[in-house]
């Protein structure tokens, strides 16, 4: 089904951009980093990253974070057929 608008949702967008910043650190990344990075508030990414690690798209190691099992799990699901 085609959308019927072309306007974004800016939280997926956001979303988005932490996961990029995420997945292009070989180091966990802390909350104001992504942040500055991403040109988003800390709060916002605050809010974000936790419930991203909620739904273990992202996991906090110390004081920063790395890309989570849930993402992996969904792709390899979707690779094998399963879903």
């Amino acid at each position: 089904m085609a959308a019927k608008s072309c306007r974004k949702i800016e939280v997926l967008i956001a979303a988005d951009a932490i996961i990029e910043i995420i997945a292009g650190s070989k180091e966990p990344v802390g909350c104001a980093e992504i942040a500055k990075a991403a040109n988003l508030t800390n709060d916002s990414v605050f809010r974000q990253l936790g419930t991203m690690t909620d739904l273990r798209w992202v996991e906090k190691i110390g004081d920063g974070y790395v890309l989570g099992m849930r993402l992996a799990v969904v792709r390899a699901k979707k690779k094998a057929g399963l879903e």
